[in-house]
């Protein structure tokens, strides 16, 4: 008898389910299983692999979902319970109708769970097949009543579950199945009778499951511990949570047949079930085969171009009909795009040449019939209709980036903003004729602003038309050791071993795989045989290793892209992919990874947020503010030699994309003194180019140290620019263009096959290439010659089109800083204003250009990093935003009054206008600190010894006010003016230099007016090998350096062995850093608890380590100022070729990533919160959450719900500390 599994998680019922897709269909297979079903906790995150891997299969896969079901009429209630309830997709109205109802579960039913109700369930039932679920669907539920917390919570026994039962039937007839389950759990035998019984009344089938997690039975261990992972717990503690049986597995037919030999018919139900089921799904771009007859079962077929929703609107608003002298309903998406394509032309041909303008009309001409003939003018006109919005709505725009700043179209729509004919960029590297695929136009906006791009979307097509898209972080290979390794057991040091045995390589898995292209590679078991010895050789290495095969390649959890959203202009998403939210998601997000979308037919557009374009924003708002200039970078030639020099002397700090430490030296070395410079500069800066030796040729030949040489003299229009080195893709395609007589869609494609280095294929292309050679003229052994040639350097070609766009960012930042030298660095600082150590680099970088940096103050400061003159000198000024814990209300406040009078004449003038409701101490003691009320009247001692005073007469003032508003006139505005503060208090002397600094960095988290550390300047002189801690990551690992600065904290602690070690917070010219001593150097630093007191500064003798991919700083040592004079130091600066730093950054994050407190500590671990489903209680939660400030530490908190043997757990955004037990000593906390 055939059997069908209904009920079973994926991989995708993340942090529950171990069923890796790939490895479950090989099982079903192997069980001679024609069908399976998937049945995601509330979700189809994996509906379309799962889809895929069974039909390649040979088997029959049911997309189905375990949703979440309350009884409320209204989708968003809070207060009913929710329940269990499996749903089966009998076709594609069925499948439309789950994509729809997982869709409004996180849209609207959201609450803790994405819930449905039975109104909605009702509404949208057709094509659907529904079974009761587990002891958690409503029917079991209520049949429950043995267990007593149901009881509490409402279960009514027999009768109630007839009523909900008779309740589907009536939803979905004879498509509702009652569900029975056999693990050995005592509440499921209790319910079993009860089951049969209602099935037997009702007339309803009873259909035979297994809650399947994990596909055999042996991975119930890794469920344990993944479960462990999870919560930061070890196999070997006791109080760890485990399931109760180890039956949650695939079992065989046989195995289901023998639990179930009394009701053969559940069985059989099983299989009625499934062949219910026929969804056909037709996806695209993708072909199906089956992988052992080799029929193919879906055939390739490309996606659907989209429309332009606003093509007859924005024809009508313009009058086009008239002006082509058509009818409007004429006008389509074909039309329009040529019509504004010509119309953009028409605008850049007014800043080249006209004796270059046929050649430009040609090229636009040509491009046009590509995109009209490749049915894509509506892709271009959606992305040309949210450019156009942002540069009319002062929405700064990068000029470009990928390949389609090599279209002609997209330069005349103003898409992009470099001329791709000017720096010979290729057409067909964006789009080829000869290979049909999807466009893709990735866009840079103003981080600052990104959101607006993404409101105006929605706005234009629809809320649920436009998504944002889903990713899942994975466990990878070394992370999966890491973390088996510590919930076995074995020591960090020796996990920290074994995970770096495994080699630094992209997409390194632990053993052998097959790759997209069928091709097998190697894992780190064939590549490493360390890691063989050291697996075979040690029992424990072999217990993790056999874990961290089951952990890696599972979902840790789900996150948005940081850029990818995708838009839908004829119909709700809903109906091609379903979508999900949360409280902390602003707007949607699909529910389908984006490798799927295209299959769905959705295009994916990248809105991505450059920081570097709100950087130069800002500083043309400066210029414009205080010269009156405005400066157009669009017109600008970028040929200017002072820019040139400013790169040259390698001074690149804060310049895109070349002001790390690398780019610094290679801007010295390299000399660029043209704007193709700089693009090669930025194509080259990668590992292949420089361990290949093309960028040491590249600079040897620009400075006449090693001769040019063309391979064919007709090259030199093609090398010409980069010196004989072949360093783009488009240079690869023109070399085949021009050489072998291929077109340059032909090239593109021999570009992409030398890509993929498929031998065949190269064979065939050489020969092709060579036939072409040879025919037009060229000798063909010379030719052969040169394709070997092209052959090694094209897997290190950069796409030129996108080099030469962010070039061109690299040419404005450093035009910005050659020029205006305070307005840029301003809007540098305040880009920075979040990242403490930034704002103290770039302060420094400030100070050794010669200018000067003026602390904040009420009379002259503005929100943001601003530029003054005081006594005829320029000055760069403090941002009131920069001081903590002054809020953006009193900000608006004191900026406002200022401009409305004047600047603050004295403190009883500036307490007369603030509204003290609003302004509070908390507000006015860091302006204190600061100096920002220094010179009006009273030093910072006495303000800050008066304080209470001070606020006192401001809300006295504010009575006075409302009551002269109220009586004699008629706003509070109108009386601000008259109303004066009268208060006078004892002035202070004023406080010392070292205490001012205290609250300076207490407030600013930097030094403005100078720094500790500076009257022990010749002292550390006589230090070797002093480094800044923010200069760390310069070093190569094995490094050994001297850290000099003020300890601010030292905490003894004792590790989970019982030795003792210590947390230092340690300050010097670099900024804040924390790390670790073992016992012997903290109980020397607690015996210099004097001089740190004092302020002394402190040394420590460190090396650098590697530990879990990340730079570490090891002491070894802990000196005074005096003996650490004695010390030497091994300093090894990193090779630049060690630095990977990709072309394809968005500027997200720019901090170097160093870990500094080894694992081992104990608030490093997350805090578990373990809470039963039925005892899940809102306000409990949001008292938690209302304490967290007040329990803050570094622990992040979890919650793992317990849900009748499954447990599912949460991770929060809080992080607290220990102590936040104590609160609710009531509660079962693990960890």
């Amino acid at each position: 008898m055939s059997f069908t599994h209904l009920h079973l998680h994926t991989e995708y019922s993340l942090l529950d389910g171990l069923n890796k897709i790939k490895n479950l269909a090989k099982r079903i297979k192997e069980l001679g299983m024609s069908s399976v079903a998937m049945t995601d906790h509330g979700n189809m995150f994996g509906a379309l692999e799962f889809y895929v891997a069974m039909k390649e299969e040979g088997i029959k896969p049911i997309i189905g979902m375990e949703a979440y079901l309350h009884n409320a009429d209204s989708l968003g209630d809070k207060n009913l319970r929710r329940f269990h309830l499996c749903l089966y997709a009998k076709n594609y109205q069925g499948y439309k109708n789950l994509m729809y109802l997982s869709s409004q579960a996180y849209i609207n039913g959201f609450y803790y769970y994405p819930r449905i109700n039975k109104k909605l369930l009702r509404e949208y039932s057709q094509g659907l097949v529904c079974s009761s679920a587990c002891l958690q669907g409503e029917v079991n539920w209520h049949l429950n009543t043995q267990n007593e917390r149901n009881v509490m919570h409402g279960a009514r026994g027999y009768e109630v579950a007839k009523e909900i039962a008779l309740e589907y039937k009536d939803i979905f007839g004879e498509d509702f199945y009652l569900e029975i389950m056999r693990h050995g759990i005592d509440n499921q035998h209790f319910i079993d009778g009860q089951i049969l019984r209602l099935g037997k009344e009702l007339g309803i089938k009873v259909v035979a499951t297994n809650d399947t997690h994990y596909t055999l039975q042996k991975d119930a261990s890794a469920q344990e511990v993944a479960m462990c992972v999870a919560m930061g717990r070890t196999l070997e503690q006791k109080d760890r949570l485990k399931h109760s049986v180890k039956e949650f597995y695939v079992k065989s037919a046989e195995q289901m047949q023998m639990l179930f030999l009394d009701i053969p018919e559940a069985i059989a139900n099983s299989q009625e079930i499934a062949d219910k089921c026929n969804l056909e799904l037709s996806l695209k771009n993708k072909e199906i085969k089956n992988k052992h007859t080799g029929e193919i079962l879906l055939k390739n077929s490309p996606a659907t171009p989209p429309k332009f929703k606003n093509t007859r609107l924005y024809a009508q608003n313009e009058g086009l009909d008239s002006v082509l002298g058509v009818d409007l309903e004429s006008i389509d998406d074909s039309v329009y795009f040529a019509h504004r394509c010509r119309e953009g032309l028409k605008e850049r041909l007014q800043n080249i040449a006209p004796e270059l303008h046929e050649t430009y009309h040609a090229r636009l001409e040509h491009e046009i019939k590509v995109i009209t003939d490749m049915k894509f003018p509506g892709y271009m006109l959606i992305v040309w209709d949210f450019v156009n919005f942002a540069k009319q709505n002062g929405i700064p725009v990068g000029p470009g980036r990928g390949s389609a700043a090599g279209s002609l179209v997209a330069y005349s729509l103003r898409i992009t903003d470099i001329d791709p004919l000017k720096y010979d960029l290729l057409f067909e590297r964006f789009l080829n004729p000869e290979r049909v695929s999807m466009p893709d136009i990735d866009m840079d906006f103003c981080q600052r602003r990104r959101g607006e791009m993404i409101d105006y979307v929605i706005g234009v097509y629809g809320r649920h038309n436009v998504a944002q898209v889903i990713t899942f972080n994975k466990m990878l290979a070394k992370g999966a050791i890491r973390d088996a390794a510590r919930v076995l057991g074995m020591p960090i040091v020796e996990a920290d071993s074994f995970a770096k045995l495994v080699p630094n390589e992209l997409k390194i898995t632990l053993t052998k795989y097959t790759d997209k292209d069928g091709t097998e590679k190697d894992g780190a078991w064939e590549k490493e045989p360390k890691i063989r010895e050291l697996v075979n050789s040690n029992q424990m290495a072999q217990k993790v290793w056999e874990a961290a095969m089951q952990l890696e390649g599972l979902n840790r959890n789900a996150g948005i892209h940081a850029a990818a959203i995708v838009i839908d202009s004829q119909e709700e998403l809903w109906n091609k992919v379903p979508l999900f939210t949360n409280d902390k998601v602003k707007g949607v997000v699909t529910q389908y990874h984006m490798d799927w979308l295209e299959a769905v037919d959705l295009i994916k557009f990248d809105f991505l947020g450059l920081k570097t374009l709100t950087v130069i924003d800002d500083t043309l708002k400066l210029i414009k503010k205080l010269y009156g200039k405005e400066i157009d970078f669009a017109t600008m030639k970028m040929e200017d030699p002072a820019v040139f020099e400013t790169i040259q002397t390698g001074n690149t700090l804060g310049l895109f994309q070349i002001e790390s430490s690398g780019m610094q030296g290679l801007s010295r070395r390299l000399k660029p003194s043209t704007f193709e410079d700089i693009v090669a500069m930025l194509a080259l800066y990668r590992p292949g180019p420089m361990e290949s030796g093309m960028l040491d040729d590249f600079i040897k030949r620009k400075h006449g140290e090693q001769k040019i040489v063309y391979p064919f003299p007709s090259l030199e229009p093609i090398l010409k620019s980069t010196y004989g080195v072949i360093v783009y893709q488009e240079q690869v395609m023109q070399i085949v263009q021009k050489i072998g007589g291929f077109s340059l869609g032909g090239a593109d494609l021999v570009r992409r096959a030398m890509g993929k280095k498929k031998i065949d294929e190269m064979l065939r292309l050489k020969k092709e290439f060579a036939d072409g050679a040879q025919k037009q003229g060229y000798d063909r052994a010379k030719a052969e010659d040169l394709w070997e040639l092209i052959v090694k350097f094209a897997g290190y070609g950069f796409n030129k089109s996108h080099s030469a766009a962010y070039a061109m960012l690299t040419y404005q930042t450093a035009y910005l800083k050659t020029y205006y030298q305070h307005e840029f660095m301003a809007a540098m600082l305040t880009s920075e204003t979040a990242r403490v150590e930034s704002v103290a680099k770039y302060i420094e970088e400030v100070k050794n250009m010669g200018l000067e940096v003026v602390p904040p103050h009420i009379n002259h400061s503005d929100n943001d990093f601003s530029v003054s003159e005081f006594d005829g000198v320029k000055k760069i000024v403090f941002g009131l935003s920069a001081i903590k814990g002054l809020g953006e209300g009193p900000i608006e406040d004191i900026i406002k009054y200022r401009e409305k009078k004047g600047k603050y004449k004295d403190l009883q003038d500036f307490v007369g206008c603030m509204d003290f409701s609003k302004f509070t101490k908390r507000s006015l003691e860091p302006l204190i600190k600061t100096g920002s009320l220094d010179g009006l009247g009273y030093s910072r001692k006495s303000m800050l010894h008066y304080i209470e005073d001070i606020c006192e007469a401001g809300r006295n003032k504010d009575k006075a006010k409302e009551l002269l508003s109220d009586s004699l006139f008629g706003t509070l505005e109108d009386a601000i003016d008259t109303n004066t503060v009268l208060f006078k208090f004892m002035d202070c002397p004023e406080y010392d230099i070292n205490t001012k600094l205290d609250y300076e960095f207490e407030c600013m988290g930097i030094y403005v007016n100078g720094h500790p550390l500076d009257q022990f300047k010749n002292e550390l002189k006589a230090i070797k090998g002093v480094v800044k801690s923010s200069d760390i990551s310069q070093l190569a690992i094995g490094s050994q350096c001297m850290l000099v600065g003020k300890v601010l904290e030292v905490k003894r602690k004792i590790s989970r062995k019982g030795s003792a070690y210590g947390g230092v917070e340690f300050l010097d010219y670099g900024g804040k850093l924390s790390f670790m001593v073992f016992e012997g150097h903290l109980n020397t630093l607690e015996s210099m608890q004097e001089d740190i007191q004092k302020g002394v500064p402190i040394a420590f003798k460190c090396k650098i380590e590697e530990r879990e991919e990340k730079k570490n700083v090891r002491i070894f040592g802990v000196f005074s100022l005096q003996d650490a004079s004695t010390q030497s130091v091994s300093l090894k600066k990193e090779n630049p070729k060690q630095q990977k730093e990709s072309q394809e950054s968005t500027e997200q994050s720019q901090s170097t990533d160093i870990d500094l407190m080894p694992s081992v500590i104990d608030v490093c671990t997350p805090l578990v919160l373990v809470i039963d489903d039925k005892d899940t209680n809102p306000l409990l939660f949001k008292e938690i959450k209302d304490m967290a400030t007040e329990y803050a530490g570094e622990r992040e908190l979890r919650i793992l719900v317990q849900d009748s043997g499954t447990n599912y757990t949460f991770v929060s955004n809080l992080k607290v500390g220990s102590r936040i037990k104590e609160r609710f000593q009531h509660l079962h906390w693990v960890g």
